[in-house]
């Protein structure tokens, strides 16, 4: 019994080499339809339809805007603004009276330097640039996981100092910090249920001036690598984006759910949205059509998401015609890039492999912690397996082909997790790991067929 037992886990093992590849029929279930009609609770989510290419969005349909921001107008307060925040603070008030009624806020070309806020109070916002493209009207800011919330709040107090309510909320999470953190550097964080933004670019520029790369000589002497978000969908359902350009190096989106096991959806399409490591990632469902995802070549080793999709979730990211292109540097042109690393959240140590530090041993446990040599994990590290879905797409020749999904970090790292392609190598990593998926985790059996937690569909190589 146990040489059928070891035999049955290799086999396990040999299979999750790799991506589960998806019949046609598996495939159906990955449309976009299909994957954005679920909201809600993990494994108890409700039924939602939602069609964001039949919406005038998408369409390209002209707006009568209820706001204009320009920068270069007298601005009268009530529809004519210089910034965007001031526009979201009057779309925010006039919310009040009728709080399901769109509000339409077109921005005029030029390059707005500051954060937008949008939160969850405001009424479904559109945002959207006249330019002849997203390049024409860009909002950017520089702020980086080191800056202290004291230069934070004197690059950015003064425009939060009349801002709606709860964009102050927003602004006031923040800015008592030591440092900001990752979370606080987005250039554009919307909380608002159904927010649009189309034909627009929304910027982190942290080292966009000088590159990300580190080298011992100019322009990049002792540079230094942050988190830098560019956008954060923050617990916004149903958030869509048509034609829109995200522009940063780390962590350049980030679409977070709006609590732990339950999920949120977002929906991008035509778009573009460029990186190098983790720079579209978080635990909400998100589908990607018809858009370019392009990895840069200023670090050595790129990884174009990282999800932390809850295991119980339906869906993680869903990437469909999609073009994963490189920007042709040395190091992409090295054929080492990364799809995809599931992000292990929180996680202190690793119950996955040793580590050097003699008596070394990482339990289940009630919360994340490490004191050396032993350490704890907790049950909401374990379950943010990170679920994406990649089909009739076309990858780049910066990607490993041999090894396009990587382990979230290397072997004998206290944050070693490896790549878990289906609900069976959740399984035999965590029994493997001496944690009983039943007597610790309290589930009742291993889901039979498995549940695909990485899969590809018609995929083309360059």
């Amino acid at each position: 019994m146990k040489r059928i037992a070891t035999l049955t886990l290799l086999l396990a093992a040999i299979g999750a080499a790799h991506a589960q590849q998806l019949t046609a029929e598996q495939a159906k279930r990955y449309s976009y339809g299909e994957v954005l009609k679920y909201v809600g609770a993990a494994g108890q989510e409700t039924v939602d339809p939602w069609d964001p290419l039949s919406d005038p969005l998408a369409k390209g349909a002209s707006f009568t805007p209820d706001y204009i921001v320009d920068h270069a107008a007298k601005a009268d307060g009530v529809r004519v603004f210089n910034t965007v925040q001031q526009a979201v603070t009057r779309a925010v008030a006039d919310s009040a009276a009728a709080p399901a009624k769109r509000l339409y806020l077109l921005l005029k070309p030029g390059v707005y330097r500051e954060l937008v806020y949008i939160p969850a109070s405001a009424a479904p916002i559109t945002m959207y640039g006249e330019g002849k493209d997203a390049a024409a009207t860009k909002i950017t800011a520089k702020l980086d996981a080191s800056t202290t919330g004291a230069q934070y709040t004197a690059l950015h107090g003064a425009q939060f100092a009349k801002a709606a309510p709860d964009a102050q909320a927003m602004y006031d999470t923040i800015k008592d910090r030591a440092q900001i953190g990752t979370f606080g550097t987005a250039t554009v964080w919307a909380r608002n249920n159904g927010f649009q933004a189309r034909n627009l670019t929304f910027e982190n520029g942290y080292n966009k001036d000088i590159g990300n790369a580190r080298a011992e000589a100019l322009p990049n002497v002792n540079n230094v690598h942050h988190q830098a978000l560019a956008l954060q969908v923050d617990a916004a359902d149903k958030a869509q984006f048509e034609n829109i350009r995200l522009i940063g190096f780390q962590d350049t989106l980030y679409l977070k759910s709006p609590q732990i096991g339950s999920t949120s959806r977002s929906f991008f399409n035509n778009s573009y949205i460029e990186g190098d490591v983790d720079f579209i990632f978080g635990d909400s469902t998100a589908y990607f059509y018809k858009t370019e995802i392009k990895s840069l070549g200023d670090r050595g080793l790129s990884y174009v998401a990282a999800p932390d999709t809850h295991v119980k979730s339906k869906y993680g990211f869903v990437f469909d015609q999609v073009r994963f292109t490189h920007d042709g540097s040395a190091n992409a042109l090295g054929g080492t890039f990364h799809l995809m690393r599931q992000w292990f959240h929180s996680s202190r140590c690793t119950p996955y492999a040793a580590v050097a530090a003699d008596g070394y041993k990482c339990t289940y446990g009630p919360e994340n912690g490490y004191k050396a040599p032993t350490g704890t994990v907790a049950r909401v590290s374990l379950e943010a397996v990170g679920k994406m879905v990649v089909l009739n797409s076309r990858i780049g020749a910066h990607i490993n082909k041999k090894n396009p999904w990587s382990d979230w970090n290397k072997k004998g790292a206290l944050s070693f997790r490896p790549a878990q392609f289906s609900s069976d190598d959740y399984w035999n990593n965590l029994t493997q790991a001496g944690i009983d998926p039943v007597k610790d985790l309290g589930y009742t059996t291993r889901p039979s067929p498995a549940d695909v937690f990485v899969g590809e569909f018609n995929n083309t190589n360059d």
